[in-house]
């Protein structure tokens, strides 16, 4: 467990990047449709400028930071083991330059992925992990199965997990869809498309169109109300980071200062 030498797998396989997708997750089915999935999270597709990224990285000593990171936080969290697969970040997307800073990535309760462009400093390089590691303390805790999780689960994972950037790092270092939307928007918003929408699970295409923003639906929506809900219930309520891992999602719709529980 820990940071894993994803830098000595791209010196083999930089061209052919879906065959460290089936190193890191050996029971896919479909090697080349996994790495189409982790695409869209942020996987570099071979390119000069990605092989320029990796070079860097390696030159920054992102992986030794990285696990350094990981070994601080295991410990002040009591958090899980989790495998830590460490990527050039696909910066040919303006998607992902608008909504993540050079940062992104992809948690499972038992591994990370991220993705990374060259140039951040280490605090950059803390608030993507603590972003991630939440999630998987989060799916460690909650131990539901994939099919399970609702679109209320969704934006309250990715809302927690900023919370816990915020307090960790600093206002400095959220993500910018924290700032894209006021806050009468949000509340607006979680009324009349969040509201009737939080029970419909992944399999629901609106699942996703209304987490990430699609169809008409502002980018990064979903992530936004999710911040706003969880920022909500934590100042109404003596709760800690290790209390976030395992609140169940109906349980936020209490007593949260930034939504009225039905009666």
């Amino acid at each position: 467990m820990g940071v894993i030498e994803t830098d000595k797998w791209l010196e083999d396989y930089f061209n052919q990047p879906w065959e460290m997708g089936r190193l890191a997750k050996p029971d896919v089915k479909d090697a080349e449709d996994f790495y189409e999935y982790l695409t869209k999270f942020g996987m570099y597709r071979p390119s000069r400028n990605a092989f320029y990224i990796l070079n860097k990285l390696k030159e920054e000593n992102v992986w030794e930071k990285i696990n350094k990171i990981y070994l601080k936080y295991r410990k002040k969290w009591n958090g899980p083991a989790v495998d830590i697969y460490i990527f050039p970040i696909n910066q040919q997307t303006s998607l992902f330059r608008r909504r993540n800073n050079g940062r992104s990535g992809l948690a499972f309760h038992d591994k990370l992925f991220l993705f990374i462009s060259d140039g951040l400093d280490e605090k950059e390089l803390e608030a993507l992990f603590v972003h991630e590691y939440h999630h998987s303390a989060r799916l460690s805790r909650l131990n539901k199965r994939s099919s399970e999780y609702t679109l209320l689960d969704s934006i309250l994972f990715e809302g927690f997990a900023e919370l816990a950037v915020l307090n960790s790092c600093g206002t400095q270092y959220l993500a910018p869809w924290t700032k894209l939307y006021t806050k009468a928007r949000l509340k607006n918003d979680l009324e009349h498309m969040y509201k009737p929408n939080f029970y419909i699970t992944r399999k629901d295409p609106e699942h996703d169109e209304l987490l990430f923003g699609r169809r008409g639906i502002p980018l990064m929506l979903g992530y936004a109300v999710g911040f706003e809900l969880a920022k909500g219930y934590v100042r109404r309520n003596k709760i800690t980071i290790h209390d976030t891992f395992m609140i169940p999602s109906k349980k936020v719709l209490t007593n949260n200062e930034f939504y009225e529980s039905p009666s």
